[in-house]
């Protein structure tokens, strides 16, 4: 269980140092061969690369932070609105699917007489990122976890056209031509992306973002 500040950040860290590793050798093998084909097949593979090592650092990074947060036990009523809605998910899901007339009952209860009870965050398999990581997808996660939406403002729109879009045209077996220079500067912004994903879970946990009694 990931119980301190501490342990979340270096958790992060060892998540970034083996995908930058395997993103930097593939940066440099994409430069050394320049010009010939080889150069155009590392490419496409890094280029794929660089979206699964985005999406895979949100999902995991993710998780961490919610384990963070459910380690903590706060009760209900100091936690941020969004991680009682997390868990409050399982709970309509329970309603829906019920056709008895006490059905909501129990989410009821939940609000009578649990808001003063520790809580029990859920934090395994709860963020999903659809194996298609979009900025609407994004935003969707950044609000699930009450992280802020403003330093992502700008790169919305790189994170669909120049991200997601060339990375389904790849996986899907499509011809795209992406120049050695073009791909240097992907592997550039998208390192940006992660840290700046990075930065705002370590910012969250460091000032318990998700807590309103601090």
């Amino acid at each position: 269980m990931i119980r301190t500040t501490d342990q979340l950040i270096d958790r992060i860290a060892e998540e970034l140092v083996w995908r930058r590793k395997e993103l930097t050798e593939l940066r440099s093998m994409a430069q050394e061969y320049d010009g010939q084909l080889r150069s155009r097949v590392i490419i496409r593979s890094a280029v794929a690369l660089l979206y699964a090592h985005w999406e895979g650092f949100v999902k995991k990074t993710s998780s961490y932070y919610l384990e963070y947060v459910a380690s903590h036990r706060l009760p209900y009523r100091r936690l941020t609105a969004n991680f009682v809605a997390l868990k409050l998910r399982s709970k309509f899901s329970e309603l829906s699917a019920s056709e008895r007339i006490s059905g909501g009952n129990a989410l009821a209860d939940f609000f009578c007489t649990s808001l003063d009870t520790q809580s029990n965050v859920p934090y395994r398999n709860v963020v999903d990122t659809k194996s298609n990581l979009s900025s609407t997808v994004l935003l969707d996660i950044l609000s699930a976890l009450g992280l802020d939406h403003a330093p992502f403002a700008t790169r919305l729109n790189f994170i669909d056209s120049n991200l997601v879009n060339p990375r389904n045209h790849i996986a899907h077996g499509e011809e795209i031509d992406v120049t050695v220079a073009e791909y240097l500067q992907l592997h550039d912004d998208v390192i940006v992306l992660i840290e700046t994903y990075r930065n705002e879970i370590e910012n969250s946990s460091v000032l318990k973002r998700f807590d309103r009694g601090v």
